[in-house]
């Protein structure tokens, strides 16, 4: 495999179906979409795929005008994560550990039930109102994207669509905290 990955980069080929397969199966185990593999994503399908919507996603960063389902669904499923971890700060097993590798195959099943599960977290008590707030606006704007149709299946193409999907919302959120962070300790050396 590295030899075909090195030809397509020299060549400026597609690259090879199994990279995309190993980084598939690697993100299915591990359960969550680490900056190098959404990187490898992106590579992979910036070369692959003929499908416009995809393309629009396939930035440096989150593309929040998107209505493409595939990746609005993956959006959705971090909102969903942030919900429960805001409502349960200390759960030991999230959303993401049970239902991550499903809800990127088969989304008609699992985000029914993900959907009931957040809306009983938005009526625990939380410890910040306005994330609370700030979710259920950004989780109602997604919401509208999709409809109430979830797809029954998603193809390997639109599996890579979710998992971009879900790394950039949540590259978003980390960005916003350590930007927050870095404001707050300039504040106290300035003091």
């Amino acid at each position: 495999m590295v030899s075909a990955i090195m030809q397509a980069i020299l060549n400026g080929t597609p690259y090879p179906v199994t990279l995309i397969n190993v980084v598939e199966r690697r993100i299915n185990v591990e359960r969550d979409v680490p900056p190098d593999k959404a990187a490898i994503i992106k590579a992979y399908y910036l070369r692959k795929t003929t499908n416009e919507q995809f393309k629009e996603v396939l930035q440096m960063d989150i593309n929040e005008e998107s209505e493409y389902l595939p990746y609005v669904l993956g959006r959705i499923f971090s909102i969903y994560e942030q919900i429960q971890l805001g409502a349960i700060p200390n759960i030991n097993t999230t959303i993401k550990d049970k239902y991550f590798t499903s809800a990127s195959t088969t989304p008609a099943r699992i985000f029914p039930i993900l959907g009931d599960l957040a809306a009983k977290h938005m009526r625990k008590a939380w410890k910040s109102e306005g994330l609370k707030i700030k979710l259920d606006k950004v989780l109602g704007t997604l919401t509208q994207k999709v409809g109430d149709h979830y797809p029954s299946r998603l193809s390997l193409e639109e599996r890579g669509a979710f998992q971009l999907g879900y790394y950039f919302e949540n590259q978003k959120r980390f960005n916003k905290t350590n930007k927050s962070n870095e404001d707050n300790e300039q504040g106290e050396n300035n003091d």
